[in-house]
């Protein structure tokens, strides 16, 4: 689990569970604006087509509307902070993923240049 996961799994236990069941208070919409901006502007990364001729980013850009379309309309809090934090770990692997094909691809650079 990344920090940023961490961290907010721990907020939510050090508040009473009972209290977030019986107030039915959803989870700060600023997290989920703010998970949604970041994936936003991390979709902006993904610049080549797919097989079908479609971009990648829009393709990010639209799944992510539709998945917080679906996350707004969620009444269970648990259910809803859920949601938010498997975003947020699957964003994390994904940038991890980048910055490794990224790091490989300088690295084949190099290596056939010096050569």
């Amino acid at each position: 689990m990344s920090a940023a996961g961490k961290k907010m799994l721990e907020e939510i236990l050090s508040k009473p569970i009972e209290h977030m069941i019986l107030s039915k208070k959803m989870p700060p919409n600023k997290e989920a604006l703010k998970l949604y901006r970041e994936i936003l502007k991390f979709s902006n990364y993904f610049y080549w087509n797919n097989t079908k001729g479609e971009n990648w980013g829009e393709i990010i850009r639209k799944s992510a509307r539709r998945e917080f379309e679906i996350g707004k309309s969620e009444s269970d809090p648990l259910i809803a902070m859920k949601m938010i934090m498997t975003t947020r770990e699957s964003l994390q692997k994904t940038k991890e993923k980048m910055n490794d094909a990224y790091f490989k691809l300088h690295q084949t650079v190099d290596e056939t240049r010096n050569n």
